[in-house]
């Protein structure tokens, strides 16, 4: 009887021995599964998170050009006003120029006018 109470116990011992290595099979399974699960979701965020950059880019990109051509535009319009000015300027140190002179001219003229009036006897 010895004999068939060790051989129970030990068939009891492999049964439950494999039990416990059926339990970790399921784990090491499901284990599994949870990590390919969570790899699917990671992977899944970061295409997500890829195409927002992507978005965000084409949009800076878009802003960039966009800015590009009004500071072109800006750029333009002080390159004119100073080419402008430059020459309004020389045309102005020119006609002040001959404004001067002509003024000296009145100022000589008045001042010979001035003195023939006062040669004049208006007494008479």
């Amino acid at each position: 009887m010895l004999k068939s109470q060790e051989n129970r116990l030990k068939i009891a011992m492999e049964k439950i021995e494999q039990q416990n290595v059926d339990q970790l099979k399921n784990h090491a399974r499901n284990f599994e599964y949870e990590v390919k699960k969570l790899e699917e979701s990671i992977n899944l965020k970061v295409a997500e998170l890829k195409s927002e950059m992507n978005k965000g880019l084409e949009k800076l990109e878009k802003n960039y050009s966009t800015l590009h051509g009004k500071v072109n535009v800006i750029d333009d319009a002080i390159a004119k006003l100073v080419e402008y000015n430059t020459l309004y300027s020389t045309k102005l140190d020119a006609k002040t120029t001959q404004d001067s002179k002509v003024f000296e001219k009145l100022e000589e003229f008045l001042s010979s006018l001035k003195k023939s009036l006062s040669k004049v006897d208006l007494s008479r």
